[in-house]
């Protein structure tokens, strides 16, 4: 290569290294709410650190990429990049402050804003280098997009919800990677891809077997990204053997598009305005010191209420974690009380708890989402001060299929050795001795028409703004039994 060549490559490196950390900077600066709760949110044991795993899998994918492929031709259209930039902006904008406050109470399970940012991301590098070049990486735009929160915890919880159903989808999009990076024929790429699932796979095997405490983010990690490297770098010496290691036979091009300081100015603004649009905040229940754990999760019966049945259900394991439980308890006054019914028959309530190891999932999964809500409406939340410093919320339901409303009054609270629990008491308008009362059952899915009218018409959809909280007296009431009954 000729002193000049050397000179001009020697430029354009540090060229394409400052447009991208500007979108580096500008996306961490614009999303820094985003990566607070998604870093606490993985720090509390939940399955959210994937998405810092994706951005180093989409740069071993664009790295063998560019090293199996040659430069385009260097045609373009700055108009067209700017519209289509600046439409994606918009987007992003939109996901962010229009349709994120609409699934505000299930923030931690959607985490919509991890899109947002995916979004901001490709429209600041169209804006930065051009549609035609970023779309030559389209295979690696799309994973991020297909792999959203609620779509990767929802195929995990179908294979079972354990470390290793999370860790090995995480394998699966390392050997997609793998697959992008080095197919230069079809045959290297299935062969790429199965031999990143199955090295992943085994790393996953043996890591959560011989540390079944360590963190379920380093779980997610290491397999994935090591059988990505290892796998990538093999092929990368396989195809480089007896010629130069130097990874770039073919000399570096400028960028085809120019980046002029009103591009600049767009991105960073754009960073700015999404930097002040709010994120939801936890609003979900306290969680409150309990009393002392007990090898059994159930809860004991206060005076003046018996249990009539017990059941255990558990389907939980899926998507608190293997060591959940959930327990139903049907308890019921001994004696009726005028307050609670006119006709003086005794109320039955169902006592629902959850155990879980961590309270962070408690979070992920709030109360509404372990109930059928389909056609249903749900009055807004109100807090309820219970003994011992336990803060409890309650809600009511109006279930249109059923023609019933439901009231939910429900506690956090820890139990010694870290183990938290998620107490919820039910109450329905039938106070008849077999009223139906509403399952305890998986509900993401159930709960698709709800989650389409609060898309299309917004949240008023699907809330009961009349609601007359009729057996807040009375829930209050057994809450403080409930929490004084233990042994503290």
């Amino acid at each position: 290569m000729k002193i000049r060549d050397l000179r001009t490559q020697s430029g354009i490196i540090p060229r394409l290294t400052v447009r991208w950390l500007m979108i580096a900077a500008a996306t961490i600066f614009a999303f820094w709410p985003t990566w607070t709760n998604l870093w606490r949110s993985t720090a509390g044991g939940t399955a959210i650190g994937y998405v810092f795993v994706l951005p180093l899998l989409c740069l071993i994918a664009a790295v063998g990429t560019d090293l199996r492929r040659g430069p385009d031709l260097p045609i373009h259209d700055r108009e067209t990049d700017k519209i289509v930039g600046g439409i994606g902006l918009l987007v992003s904008l939109g996901l962010q402050a229009l349709l994120m406050p609409r699934f505000a109470e299930n923030y931690e399970l959607m985490h919509i804003d991890v899109i947002a940012t995916w979004v901001f991301v490709w429209s600041a590098a169209v804006l930065m280098f051009g549609l035609r070049p970023v779309n030559r990486y389209w295979a690696i735009w799309v994973v991020p997009i297909v792999l959203a929160p609620l779509i990767y915890r929802t195929l995990a919880t179908e294979l079972g919800g354990t470390r290793f159903d999370y860790s090995i989808i995480m394998v699966l999009v390392a050997s997609a990677a793998t697959t992008i990076a080095v197919s230069r024929t079809w045959r290297r790429g299935f062969a790429g891809f199965v031999g990143s699932s199955v090295l992943g796979a085994a790393l996953v095997y043996y890591l959560s077997r011989q540390y079944p405490t360590a963190p379920l983010f380093s779980i997610q990690l290491l397999p994935a990204l090591g059988s990505a490297l290892l796998v990538g770098g093999f092929f990368y010496l396989y195809e480089r053997r007896g010629r130069s290691w130097k990874p770039f036979e073919r000399p570096l091009r400028n960028p085809s598009t120019s980046t002029s300081n009103w591009t600049i100015l767009v991105v960073f603004a754009a960073a700015i305005v999404m930097f002040f649009t709010p994120v939801p905040t936890a609003q979900g229940v306290p969680v409150s010191v309990g009393p002392p754990a007990t090898a059994d999760p159930r809860l004991i019966v206060p005076a003046g209420w018996r249990e009539f049945s017990t059941n255990e259900y558990d389907w939980p394991r899926k998507y608190f974690g293997s060591t959940s439980a959930l327990t139903r308890q049907t308890i019921r006054a001994d004696t009726p009380n005028p307050a609670w019914d006119t006709q003086m028959r005794p109320r039955t309530v169902q006592m629902d708890v959850v155990q879980v190891r961590r309270p962070s999932t408690l979070s992920v999964y709030p109360s509404n989402t372990t109930y059928d809500l389909q056609n249903a409406r749900v009055s807004p939340t109100v807090r309820v001060e219970l003994s011992r410093g336990v803060v409890a919320e309650m809600y009511t339901v109006v279930d249109d299929s059923l023609l019933l409303t439901w009231s939910n009054l429900n506690f956090v609270w820890t139990r010694g050795d870290g183990a938290a629990q998620r107490v919820t008491l039910l109450t329905v308008d039938n106070h008849e001795p077999n009223a139906l009362f509403p399952e305890p059952k998986p509900s993401m899915a159930s709960n698709g028409s709800n989650t389409l009218a609060v898309l299309l018409r917004g949240r008023i959809s699907t809330v009961d703004s009349e609601s007359q909280y009729k057996d807040l007296g009375m829930l209050q009431s057994l809450g403080r039994l409930v929490v004084e009954a233990q042994k503290w």
